[in-house]
């Protein structure tokens, strides 16, 4: 899991280019399972990201290739470095829909 705060007034523009880097990075390395995407409601110019690796060694192997490239290619746009805790999953339950019961703003 990452939190990325992003320069005031930065946050979409910040946000969009990281996630198109964290997308195309993360979906060529071997062992990645998924992501979130978190966006703040009180913080416009912060998100969390949250990763999934099949094992330890594809999350180490991430922090080289894919998460080093994705805050050196965003850096000007932090407002600080990307905070980083790692955690095991112990249960998960997704469902994929066609269409989100709630409307988006």
């Amino acid at each position: 899991m990452s939190v990325w705060h992003f320069k005031k007034g930065k946050g979409k523009e910040a946000f969009l280019e990281l996630d198109l880097i964290l997308s195309t990075l993360a979906h060529h390395t071997e062992g990645f399972r998924g992501s979130i995407s978190l966006l703040s409601n009180k913080d416009p110019n912060s998100a969390t990201i949250l990763t999934l690796w099949v094992d330890e060694e594809a999350l180490n192997r991430s922090e080289k290739e894919v998460f080093a490239q994705a805050v050196q290619k965003v850096q000007d746009l932090l407002d600080m470095p990307p905070e980083v805790e790692n955690h095991i999953v112990f249960s998960t339950e997704l469902f994929q829909r066609q269409q989100w019961p709630f409307r988006w703003g």
